[in-house]
């Protein structure tokens, strides 16, 4: 199997860097946590600094650089545009850790032509939202990860789908890459284990009974045994539809006629794949550029276009009936999505439901007014405890109700 990863080296710098051009000519330190012990989370490799020094000691070795709060909400949102443009190359993607991640991309060199136009893809992925990123390719998810952190921006590293090729290229890099316990790695170098290529060497059995478990898994990653899956991200499901007015619906009439339309044709789809919808999302584009969304979300799921309809057309007369109304200008397009798919609850009906009971009621009484008396009687108990049987039970008229 090839694996990609895409490793985004410093990416909360990088982020900086891309809404503050100013930046580019100086070291920068962005820290997070208490303000009362301050640590790094990122610096310029320029400045060599570690991730998780004191701010106080990072700014005595470098005075010169740029100071800056974390912004984690910003580094959170540009990272999932990130996995959001991967997840449009395939939808084999593993978000492994904020900056990393991995791409089953084995089956997809036919859509884009080829193993080099698959990887160029994956860089403009990336490249597109301002950041650079490094590309390593391989048969297994550790190794797909060493040749990313050995690649450079625009040159990614693509190994052979061999393990001598696997084992050869992993052989000088040190064994603190390898994902084990720091206790492990430790004893690794406490018994003169500093690269891959002196791990490999070793026996397996030697190397199991010294570290256990950990001692296979290292032994078989150096030697190209990469059993690990991805933990493939579960994209939620939803149907999406748009429908666009001949010229802008300004009555409420059009409007409901346009939304009608819609929900049935999406709950339609909806139908098709047997699912019931929890959330609705209807958004408005009006003309003069501006939008709006209404968004419900169901008690219970359901799969009902006309229950939608009601819903809808119920709060836009609420809303359009206020001063403060969301419709301002005439809509031109509509749009829904569907989301939060499950199953509708299943509900019984009784023996007598009541449509039913309404055409019972009518014919009752339309035979009563033909017949001046009711033709249909009813069996009840007048005095059970008689000892003549005519007197127990009687027949009554059956009166609609």
């Amino acid at each position: 199997m090839s694996i990609a990863c895409v490793k985004i080296p410093h990416l909360p710098i990088q982020c900086e860097l891309s809404r503050s051009s100013e930046l580019r000519s100086r070291n920068i330190l962005i820290y997070h946590g208490e303000e009362s012990r301050p640590v790094i989370l990122d610096a310029s490799s320029n400045a060599y600094i570690r991730r998780g020094t004191s701010l106080v000691r990072a700014m005595s070795q470098c005075p010169e650089a740029a100071v800056i709060r974390a912004d984690e909400d910003y580094y959170n949102a540009s990272w999932n545009q990130i996995i959001k443009s991967l997840l449009n190359i395939t939808d084999r993607v593993e978000d492994a850790a904020r900056g990393t991640a991995f791409l089953a991309i084995n089956g997809l060199y036919a859509a884009y032509g080829g193993q080099d136009q698959t990887v160029e893809f994956i860089s403009k992925a990336t490249t597109e939202h301002g950041l650079e990123a490094l590309i390593g390719v391989a048969p297994g998810r550790f190794s797909a990860y060493c040749a990313a952190i050995r690649a450079r921006p625009s040159k990614p590293i693509r190994l052979p789908n061999s393990r001598s090729a696997v084992k050869e290229f992993l052989a000088p890099m040190p064994v603190d890459l390898l994902p084990m316990e720091t206790r492990a790695i430790e004893l690794m170098h406490d018994f003169a284990l500093d690269t891959m290529g002196e791990l490999g060497m070793q026996s397996l059995s030697a190397l199991q009974a010294q570290l256990g478990p950990d001692g296979r898994r290292a032994w078989e990653l150096v030697n190209g045994f990469d059993r690990s899956r991805l933990n493939i991200i579960e994209q939620p499901e939803s149907i999406v539809d748009e429908l666009q007015f001949p010229w802008p619906a300004a009555s409420m009439d059009a409007l409901s006629f346009g939304v009608h339309a819609l929900l049935d044709r999406a709950f339609t789809s909806l139908q098709r794949v047997g699912k019931a919808a929890g959330r609705m999302d209807l958004t408005y584009e009006m003309s003069d550029s501006e939008s709006w969304t209404y968004r419900h979300v169901f008690k219970e799921p359901t799969a009902s276009a006309k229950i939608a309809h009601s819903v809808v057309m119920t709060n836009l007369e609420m809303k359009t009936q206020s001063e403060n109304s969301p419709i301002r200008s005439p809509v031109e397009t509509i749009s829904v999505e569907l989301s939060r798919l499950g199953q509708a609850r299943a509900e019984q009906s009784g023996l007598w439901n009541k449509h039913e009971g309404g055409d019972l009621n009518t014919a009752l009484r339309q035979l009563t007014a033909k017949t001046e008396s009711s033709p249909v009687k009813k069996i009840v108990e007048v005095e059970p405890w008689s000892r003549i049987p005519e007197r127990r039970l009687a027949f009554a008229e059956v009166t609609s109700r």
